[in-house]
């Protein structure tokens, strides 16, 4: 009798990488922590009816069809894992990084979006990490070796690709380190088009490798939920990839050592900042989702997978239990007041060790409130929407209805 093969799922991990061309594989590149990973396959087949002479009704005849892949994850919510599944939805990114205090310069010149070197008053030693703007536009490259006797030529050596955003002479030029912080908001530039990233999934039993790969993943909805009795901040995402590819070699899992945050950190603001009067203690747990349409196309180019995976628009609504103090919660809605929502949430540490989540709903619109006179408390549990508007946008310009801060010790380039 032949020996059992099994395969133990306690085993499995997921791994992601950035892509450079949408649907084209790439290894991974960092473990995604995770304790839920949902893939199916979505082969399409055309059947043939076509009359026969024969009592037949159904198929006589399966076509194969176009294909792609459905893939669901989620977990805990890690500071320095989340970010991928962020850029991958909303696309705008502004990465800032903490000062050291010294080596400071200003642009000489202008710099235009894609540039890979930068002109400046003063000379920056090569590999030296610096952010070169701030607040939506802000950016964070290494350097490399500087050429010229004033003003400087400044290399950008690392990450590849040049400056996301334009910048204009005399912007700061400073030296940073970590921790960074990585904003992200609805990306309105050029085609509006996020980056894409391959999932890697190390289930077992794949021949040679034990994983398949889902490239070209694109999420269509990302979700954040908190409980502040019983649950850790955690996050759920689905999307939409080009079918799944056999791995040629065995990936490693190399898991990250930052932890997840209990959400009774969470601090939560309504009206204003989550601070001073604006702060709320009421809230018991919710969540929040953002969604993204996606619609796959397919072409007439010889092949079954798509020719892209577009983008469309965007949403964000949400959810939140109150335990009645009053009447607040039913009035925003009844009064339509549609005030600002800031929810913040941090490790309590410092240094590169801290990992803070902030996110910013500029126009947070109740359009449900429901009072609940069955428990021990009076509560009232309410839904919102968030409206586009200018303060939430980043860099592209334009509107958006959500930013989301991630503040870690992970470098530029990373997602």
């Amino acid at each position: 009798m032949p020996t059992p093969q099994t395969y133990a799922p306690a085993k499995q991990f997921v791994g992601v990488a950035v892509e450079s061309t949408q649907g084209t594989p790439v290894g991974m590149t960092a473990t995604v922590l995770v304790d839920e990973m949902k893939p199916k396959d979505n082969p399409q087949f055309l059947d043939d009816k076509s009359w026969r002479g024969s009592m037949g009704t159904d198929a006589f005849a399966k076509i194969a069809g176009v294909k792609s892949a459905e893939v669901e994850l989620g977990g805990p919510a890690y500071g320095d894992g989340i970010g991928y599944f962020l850029r991958n939805i909303l696309g705008d990114m502004a990465y800032t990084g903490t000062s050291t205090g010294t080596g400071g310069t200003t642009l000489a010149a202008s710099a235009a979006a894609g540039a890979t070197s930068i002109s400046c008053a003063a000379t920056i030693s090569a590999g030296t990490i610096v952010q070169i703007g701030t607040g939506a536009t802000a950016e964070v490259f290494t350097t490399g070796t500087p050429s010229g006797s004033g003003p400087y030529t400044i290399p950008l050596a690392t990450p590849a690709g040049g400056l996301a955003f334009a910048h204009a002479s005399a912007q700061a030029v400073q030296p940073v380190t970590g921790p960074y912080t990585q904003a992200y908001s609805l990306l309105n530039s050029g085609s509006g088009q996020p980056v894409s990233h391959t999932l890697t999934h190390m289930l077992g039993p794949t021949a040679t490798s034990g994983a398949r790969q889902y490239p070209g993943f694109c999420c269509s909805e990302l979700g954040l939920k908190w409980n502040a009795e019983s649950e850790l901040l955690t996050w759920s995402a689905k999307g939409t990839s080009w079918p799944s590819v056999v791995l040629g070699s065995a990936p490693i899992s190399n898991p990250s050592t930052v932890l997840p945050v209990a959400s009774w950190r969470m601090l939560l603001g309504i009206g204003g900042p989550a601070s001073g009067g604006t702060l709320i203690n009421t809230v018991t747990d919710g969540e929040l989702t953002i969604k993204r349409e996606l619609n796959p196309y397919y072409t007439v180019t010889g092949t079954q997978t798509p020719y892209i995976i577009q983008r469309g628009g965007l949403s964000v609504e949400g959810k939140l239990n109150f335990v009645a103090a009053d009447e607040s919660p039913l009035l925003y809605m009844l009064n339509n007041t549609q005030p600002q929502l800031q929810l913040l949430l941090d490790n309590g540490l410092t240094g590169n060790n801290k990992v803070a989540f902030q996110v910013d709903c500029q126009i947070a619109a109740f359009t449900e409130s429901e009072p609940d006179g069955s428990k021990s408390a009076v509560e009232y549990g309410n839904s919102f929407s968030a409206l586009f508007n200018t303060t939430n946008a980043g860099g592209s310009g334009g509107y958006s209805p959500i930013k989301v801060s991630v503040t870690n010790n992970v470098p530029a380039g990373t997602y």
